[in-house]
């Protein structure tokens, strides 16, 4: 067998292709495994370091025979030193799933064996994640750990005593503080489970059910293509986990038909971009953020969710505005009769892919099951419905199927490995509060500029990393300062989770844009800017809850509901703000007014002492310019009509 070439990895055939599926299968069963506690079940009891510490050697091989040093470097066989790194990668983690029970009571006692290991291992990280996302981010961990060793040697409030080498490696590699923390048991328990839950739905063809209902409920509209996007990005982008998967996959299909329609090809490109990244912070999957939310924010999963519905539903009201005003203006009609697939036929033939999801929420939010566990219900669903419509499959179909959600999980995993780097220094040093200091500083002084400089760090920390990554990288670092300033931890989280995530639709690095203007051969910086200008509101809402998080379901449902109007009016308004159109073309001084409206009707009621009339205001002269625009258009219309009679 021969692992199928997913972009940069290797095409490997022959034994280390089987070792590479065989590990990646491996992987995916501890996981399954580890996730519905089975060692509890049979009485077993392991160190959570154990687990973590075979995973983490698991991972490190796996990668390190795929993924060659270089982009140009062969992508034939497996060159001698990967083979020696991919050996040294397990042999670390065999050594700690093996002796950790024996070292747990001694690991501040620095031995050759653990910091020899250790050194190795934090090497083996940072290398590997630097083939993966390039060295800003292993840069940023290697910096950390730097700062740990050589933190005497710093000025002003940074200098504090460095840690010995024996002991810092040692600590990195093996405490809960390091490589094996939090971070890395919760992408391994909770997120490889819901790669493997989206890997077998896309394999069984719940993907394509997806991608019919969305036809069948949108396709008939004006700009319907995009529609078809949007809605069929939101479904699957909320399971898949990866913008850019999502959009590899979803934009294969819909980019080529909205350009046919009439879209230009980079507005078509970030219609899909924007799409698929808002599947992180659509209910109930949000790319499994939500357990992660859940997780740091000791609280329900089912309060995560709630808080996510409101700014989920702006973000999405706010593109199909923006689309369908794009279509209206440029004429552009449905797709063809023919072309839309019955909605009953759809749901007769495949409603049972849609079970999966009620019964995720349901465990999770009316059993409070455990997210690996609620997880694994859903792995378990989607394999029967598998057997039942993808009948005739082979076992080798099968372990293609792990095997790809095992290399999936490995890229994410590992990241949780090096958030550890940046985790353990911050706590072992203090460097924590040395760092939100200056931060607190320029938020007593100004808080909005406070506000304005944490969200810009979110953005550009999050730059090429995938979702889970960017918010656990941003929870460690940023979240801390924002609590000290007074602000709730669930809009804190949300805050960063939100500007993390657009951080793949905003310019230069842009990536979920950038994948997406190579499907439609756009021009890949017109795309990224399109794709903020359609993503407008995330950059907003966020501010607007940390002024008073109604708008996470948070206060006075009374409030909550007056909140939630009149920011659904604002995306309204920011919608004919930034397209220039209503139902007839808005010229620049109303666009402008549209636009101030929009932002005043977002804010909260109860944000400030004028945050009402604010309200009011924005209301009556949006309400005078959309009336306006519409008598405008009717006069115009028949104006038209008189002359052809």
């Amino acid at each position: 067998m021969a692992t199928e070439p997913l972009g940069r990895y290797r095409p490997l055939s022959g034994a280390v292709g089987l070792l590479v599926k065989g590990l990646a299968i491996l992987l995916v069963v501890l996981g399954a495994l580890y996730a519905v506690e089975i060692h509890l079940w049979l009485g077993i009891a392991i160190f959570r370091q154990q687990f973590l510490g075979l995973v983490l050697g698991l991972v490190l091989a796996i990668l390190f025979l795929l993924l060659p040093a270089t982009r140009r470097h062969d992508r034939g066989d497996v060159s001698r030193y990967d083979l020696v790194l991919a050996a040294l990668g397990l042999v670390c983690g065999l050594y700690v799933a093996i002796w950790y029970p024996k070292i747990a009571n001694r690991l501040s006692f620095p031995t050759a064996d653990k910091y020899v290991l250790g050194t190795i291992a934090i090497l083996l990280v940072l290398e590997i994640c630097r083939r993966i996302y390039g060295l800003v981010l292993p840069l940023i961990a290697a910096a950390f750990v730097f700062y740990a060793y050589f933190a005497d040697y710093f000025p002003g409030v940074l200098a504090t005593k460095g840690i010995a080498w024996p002991r810092l490696a040692g600590d990195l590699f093996l405490s809960p503080q390091g490589m094996l923390g939090l971070p890395m048991e919760i992408l391994t328990t909770i997120v490889l489970v819901f790669v493997l839950f989206g890997e077998l739905m896309y394999a069984a063809g719940g993907g394509q059910l997806f991608s019919d209902l969305a036809v069948a409920l949108m396709g008939r509209f004006r700009g319907g293509p995009a529609k078809v996007a949007v809605l069929a990005s939101a479904l699957f982008g909320s399971i898949s986990g990866s913008a850019v998967a999502n959009v590899m996959v979803d934009g294969a299909f819909t980019i080529p038909l909205m350009k046919r329609t009439g879209y230009r090809p980079e507005v078509a490109a970030a219609v899909e971009a924007t799409a698929s990244t808002g599947g992180l912070i659509m209910p109930p999957v949000m790319g499994a953020v939500a357990f992660l939310v859940a997780e740091y924010l000791n609280i329900s999963y089912g309060e995560v969710v709630l808080a996510a519905t409101i700014p989920a539903l702006l973000y999405y009201g706010a593109i199909l505005v923006q689309v369908d005003l794009e279509a209206g203006r440029a004429g552009m009609k449905g797709l063809p009769p023919d072309q839309i697939p019955k909605l009953g036929v759809i749901l007769r033939e495949r409603w049972p892919f849609l079970l999966p999801l009620p019964a995720l929420v349901w465990t999770l939010v009316a059993l409070y099951w455990q997210p690996g566990r609620s997880g694994m219900l859903a792995v378990l669903m989607v394999v029967v419905l598998a057997f039942w419509y993808v009948k005739g499959m082979s076992l080798r179909w099968w372990l293609d199927v792990l095997a790809k959600a095992g290399i999936a999980a490995a890229e994410v995993i590992v990241i949780g490995a090096l958030v550890g780097l940046i985790v353990g220094p911050t706590d072992f040093t203090g460097l924590g509060f040395s760092l939100t200091l200056p931060l607190l500083q320029i938020g007593e002084a100004n808080f909005l500029l406070f506000l304005v400089i944490t969200a810009l760090m979110s953005l550009i920390l999050g730059m090429g990393l995938p979702g889970i990554a960017i918010y656990i990288m941003q929870a460690a670092l940023i979240v801390p300062a924002l609590v000290k300033m007074g602000i709730a931890p669930i809009a804190a989280h949300f805050f960063i989770m939100f500007f993390g995530t657009f951080s793949l639709l905003t310019p230069p690095v842009a990536i979920a844009a950038m994948a997406a203007a190579a499907i439609g051969n756009a021009d890949p910086m017109k795309t990224g800017w399109e794709a903020s200008k359609l993503a407008v509101i995330a950059y907003i809402v966020p501010f607007m809850f940390v002024l008073s998080p109604s708008l996470l379901f948070q206060g006075d449902p009374i409030w909550i509901v007056i909140d939630g109007v009149t920011a659904g009016i604002g995306v309204l308004a920011i919608g004919v703000g930034l397209r220039g159109f209503f139902f007839d073309h808005v010229g620049l001084v109303n666009r402008a007014l549209l636009l101030l409206s929009a932002v005043a009707l977002l804010l909260p009621a109860t944000a400030s002492r004028f945050a009402w009339e604010a309200n009011i205001a924005a209301l009556l002269v949006t309400a005078v310019i959309l009336v306006g625009n519409y008598r405008q258009a009717r006069r115009r219309r028949e104006a038209t009509e008189a002359v052809a009679a």
